[in-house]
């Protein structure tokens, strides 16, 4: 999907990030299909990424099936991909049901995704 040990330092260096995720610290579950991944933000560093199970304890979560990932990742994501909550509605991602559990971080959660795209898109590219 990505190389997910570069994503520390594109998130942590990204100027649009560090504005949306300040104070946020929280553990972030992504589940891309059977793979789940912790991402673990302390005052909205992301400081470490795990492999998690699907059923890990987290404070948020975003899950899909692997082909609605390809879907967000695309280097031009098609109608109901660019957003997740776009995608929530009319694909099988999954947040979490309360939207106040994201709301306040919600900025944050798509400019990772963005950034996750960016990065991938790189990897792609050489």
């Amino acid at each position: 999907m990505l190389d997910w040990q570069q994503l520390p330092e594109r998130v942590n260096r990204d100027p649009e990030f560090q504005v949306a995720s300040r104070h946020w610290t929280a553990r972030l579950r992504l589940d891309t299909g059977d793979a789940s991944r912790l991402l673990r933000f302390e005052e909205g560093r992301l400081v470490d990424i795990d492999t998690a199970g699907a059923e890990s304890a987290c404070d948020l979560f975003v899950s899909a099936p692997e082909s609605d990932w390809e879907g967000l990742l695309a280097r031009e994501p098609r109608p109901f991909y660019q957003d997740l909550f776009g995608a929530q509605i009319h694909h099988d991602v999954r947040l979490p049901e309360d939207p106040l559990a994201y709301a306040a971080y919600y900025p944050a959660l798509r400019r990772l995704v963005q950034l996750m795209s960016a990065l991938r898109h790189e990897e792609e590219s050489g």
